[in-house]
């Protein structure tokens, strides 16, 4: 294991527990800009030093010479059986599957998402791309001023920063394919 492997696992470790570089430092008798160094593999750091960043960590020193995974090949979801999940749309009612929620490090989000009758209209607005196709039902697409109707089979790939709403054009429920994109 080289210097860069232990300071990307000496990083990943702080951010996920949403500490300050600076306050590891500090925790660990260091200055920031050695322990900075640390983390970008720049300087090789004698088993004391770590010792001390484990510590203020409250880590052990074995979690920083952990070899990364291979990511899978693939994740399989059968039909049904996607994690139900809270988005900022399960406020207004709307289902969420996810559908590869075990893949590490996509760039995508693919969901299943049922809108039902009763289900109040969301509006939204975030980053990234978005793509929908419909499978079943009839919705109202709002984007920015203009209305869009999908109906089974129809697709519809736009710009999420841009406002937008969903609503039932019936009293049945629609369910989409939808795919949210990060930014690049």
């Amino acid at each position: 294991m080289n210097e860069r492997m232990i300071g990307e696992n000496i990083r990943k470790i702080r951010e996920s527990s949403q500490i300050s570089l600076t306050e590891i430092a500090k925790r660990a008798g260091m200055t920031k800009s050695t322990l900075s160094k640390i983390e970008n593999g720049q300087t090789s750091s004698p088993i004391s030093t770590l010792v001390a960043i484990a510590s203020a960590l409250g880590v052990k020193l074995s979690e920083f010479f952990k070899e990364p995974e291979a990511p899978p090949l693939f994740v399989l979801t059968r039909k049904g059986k996607g994690k139900k999940l809270a988005r900022d749309g399960s406020k207004f009612g709307y289902s969420y599957e996810a559908l590869a929620v075990d893949y590490p490090n996509k760039p995508l989000e693919p969901f299943l998402l049922t809108i039902s009758p009763g289900d109040k209209e969301g509006k939204f607005r975030h980053g990234g791309q978005e793509f929908i196709y419909m499978l079943s039902g009839d919705v109202e697409m709002t984007l920015a001023e203009t209305k869009v109707d999908l109906h089974p089979g129809d697709s519809f790939y736009f710009d999420p920063t841009q406002n937008h709403s969903l609503k039932l054009l019936s009293k049945k429920s629609a369910t989409f394919l939808c795919l949210f994109i990060e930014a690049r």
